[in-house]
């Protein structure tokens, strides 16, 4: 182990090579930074020691004392993500979203296509169900539009329905907005915003925490949650059904981290409790958006 030459892989590869271990994720990944300090003394430490720590354990122990081999296949594939226009950041660069850092497991390696947000960027997620109405979407493109208008950046996950209207909101005001994917970053998911997807990228960008080549699964698509309330000052929930459970996620994630979160209100929006009880500010109507934009200063 110590006649490891890490200076031979990128510290984007030396991250996933942790990660391809299988027993490396976010939060282990906190827990080894916190006490290592650098990536570098985690790969030299020993197994007697990392067993030590508390949550990692015997297990999670050889896991992690085995990264090295995967080094070699983790920076091909860093390598590969020109192939598809693609790029990675990892948590300690200088272009890494710092709005992460107030998650208690922020990704620690970004895959991304376009841009990601700059520091001074003031951003708003607009999320929802996929099964709406059209008022439900003309409201969420309008309000879109309106705070693109006034130089807020949008930020979904893709997904039918309100994230597709946020999105499409911004880009009518060629406005910057955001999609975080549940997959690698060289999947569209739904593939039937391909061409949403690649505009997206012209001005903002398509981030991802998963490997190139991950497919969506239900553990995926409620993690990026998340990262997309993560990546936004302010949340606000357009129209959602009675079986919102990812934007329900979405809101109690925006309630743990004591972030502003507004609901649209009306006849086609009745679910929302829930919402409420997290603390939700109503919105009876879009042209109330100057709320939001109090809020951002």
């Amino acid at each position: 182990m110590l006649m490891l030459d890490l200076k031979k892989y990128s510290p984007a590869s030396q991250i996933l090579a942790l990660k391809m271990t299988g027993k490396v994720g976010p939060r282990t990944f906190a827990l080894l930074i916190n006490q290592y300090q650098t990536v570098e003394d985690i790969f030299l430490a020993e197994v007697d020691e990392l067993q030590q720590l508390e949550g990692i354990g015997p297990g999670r122990a050889s896991a992690v004392a085995k990264a090295p081999e995967f080094l070699d296949p983790a920076q091909i594939i860093i390598e590969s993500l020109d192939a598809f226009d693609s790029r990675s950041v990892i948590y300690s660069a200088d272009n890494y979203p710092r709005l992460l850092d107030e998650l208690n497991d922020p990704p620690p390696l970004l895959y991304y296509q376009g841009n990601l947000p700059s520091q001074d960027e003031k951003t708003v997620a607009i999320i929802g169900s996929q099964d709406v109405s059209a008022e439900g979407i003309g409201d969420a493109v309008e309000l879109g539009s309106l705070l693109a208008k006034n130089g807020v950046s949008i930020v979904g996950g893709l997904a039918r329905g309100i994230d597709t209207a946020g999105h499409v909101g911004a880009l009518k005001e060629r406005g910057k907005t955001y999609a975080v994917l549940p997959c690698g970053i060289n999947i569209i998911h739904p593939l039937e915003n391909s061409g949403l997807a690649k505009e997206i990228t012209e001005s903002g960008g398509l981030i991802s925490e998963y490997i190139p080549d991950s497919p969506v699964s239900t553990g995926r698509l409620m993690s990026r949650n998340r990262i997309i309330v993560g990546l936004s000052q302010v949340v606000v929930i357009g129209q959602v059904s009675a079986n919102s459970v990812g934007t329900l996620d979405a809101a109690l994630c925006c309630h743990q981290l004591g972030k502003l979160l507004f609901v649209i209100v009306g006849d086609e929006n009745p679910h929302l409790e829930k919402f409420i009880e997290y603390g939700a500010i109503p919105l009876t109507n879009v042209n109330e958006y100057k709320l939001i934009l109090k809020s951002l200063v």
